[in-house]
């Protein structure tokens, strides 16, 4: 069972990918907490904080199917190769700006916006990739990867980059930003990978189409591939956004804390994912469904008792124990979809799920502004209320999801 845990890392070109998506990272979460501090000390504002730290979403929203549609037809490797030379220009532009002092609050959501369009890109693409570097026995195994490898730095990071805030400031730790996604872009070009061309490059507009027709009809006639879909968007549109999404206000005006406790409160976020990775390893992959099902009300419960806690200790238990759940919903409900769906459709799939991340802007839009007028608290229990709501009509409607086995 330890061996199913991380046997993808068997596999030494995933293990260099691996490498490669740490690093990104590593970046995006040193970001995250830059701008997230930056923007609620400027503006004091939930809702403008909230949309700061999720305007990179909108491009995945609208480009996020689109990037599968190319990855499945493109070397990924080219693809993340582009990826993370695009962000080191981007985040190059921020630093510069910051440094000669003609810094304005509105350059950030312009910037992390186009950003967002290389997300789109790098999802599908990372996930196409690894799926051709190991064996079909651990394909189920790179999901739960992905997310170690998204929260691993998470953990360390956004300690570091809370502590370089309080100490240096915000624009030398964009220039730690800087270093790891160049030392990312060199992680990747050093890549050895062949890629086979099996479908056209040139791509057409009657083709993206047809793309689309084809997995939306593979979706909707298969009732336990809608049940895994329709949940995978619970952490996405409010889980996610009422919780972690609200963590600079939690941290500045409920918990009384500076960028250093900021910090160590995302920093627990990755703790517990890691944690819930851990817990789906030595699970059986039959009962995803049963999981997925269990870590949504979980999730609700500790997000309650998050938002009415204000002690720090207590905090840090109650996202841990959050964060524990999402792991498990994303890891769950990513298996079941992709064991289900066949082969060819997997990198469209890819490209349909990094878009229903998009709607993560929505998420934040109602939480931050509830943030706005009642408060964060407030704000987190009622997106709970809701989660549970639909979770309880969407698995109603699709039993198969909590009372079938996988194979």
């Amino acid at each position: 069972m330890a061996i199913n845990a991380i046997r993808s890392l068997y596999f030494p070109k995933f293990r260099q990918l691996m490498v490669t998506h740490i690093l990104i990272c590593t970046g995006f979460w040193i970001q995250q907490i830059v701008i997230g501090w930056m923007v609620y000390e400027k503006t004091k504002s939930p809702l403008l904080t909230s949309l700061a730290l999720a305007v990179d979403t909108i491009p995945i929203l609208f480009g996020g199917f689109l990037g599968g549609v190319f990855v499945d037809r493109l070397n990924p490797k080219s693809c993340i190769i582009f990826v993370t030379g695009g962000q080191f220009f981007l985040v190059s532009i921020l630093t510069t700006i910051m440094f000669l002092d003609i810094f304005s609050l509105w350059y950030i959501y312009i910037i992390i916006f186009f950003i967002g369009f290389t997300w789109a890109i790098y999802d599908p693409a990372k996930i196409t990739l690894g799926m051709k570097l190991v064996d079909k026995n651990s394909i189920s195994n790179i999901f739960g990867m992905w997310i170690a490898g998204f929260n691993i730095p998470r953990v360390l990071s956004t300690v570091l980059a809370g502590y370089l805030i309080v100490f240096l400031g915000t624009k030398y730790t964009l220039l730690l930003e800087l270093l790891v996604i160049f030392l990312s872009f060199l992680s990747i070009l050093l890549l050895k990978y062949e890629h086979n061309i099996s479908k056209p490059e040139n791509l057409k507009v009657d083709q993206i189409v047809n793309d689309v027709k084809q997995l939306f009809r593979t979706i909707r006639y298969d009732n336990l591939l809608t049940g895994f879909f329709l949940l995978s968007f619970i952490p996405i549109l409010l889980l996610v956004p009422s919780t972690t999404g609200l963590l600079p206000v939690y941290a500045s005006d409920i918990l009384k804390l500076d960028a250093r406790g900021l910090g160590f409160l995302q920093s627990s976020c990755g703790l517990g994912q890691i944690m819930g990775i851990l817990i789906v390893g030595f699970a059986k992959q039959q009962y995803m469904g049963k999981y997925a099902t269990l870590a949504i009300f979980g999730s609700a419960c500790s997000a309650i008792l998050f938002a009415f806690s204000e002690i720090f200790f207590l905090s840090i238990i109650f996202i841990i124990l959050v964060n524990i759940c999402i792991a498990i919903i994303h890891n769950a409900t990513g298996y079941g979809m992709f064991s289900i769906i066949d082969e060819r459709f997997r990198g469209r799939l890819a490209g349909l799920q990094v878009s229903s991340f998009g709607f993560f802007i929505f998420g934040t839009t109602f939480s931050g502004s509830i943030a706005n007028v009642y408060g964060p608290s407030t704000s987190t229990i009622s997106c709970m209320i809701i989660i549970m709501v639909i979770s309880t009509i969407v698995i109603a409607t699709h039993t198969k999801v909590y009372s079938e086995d996988l194979n």
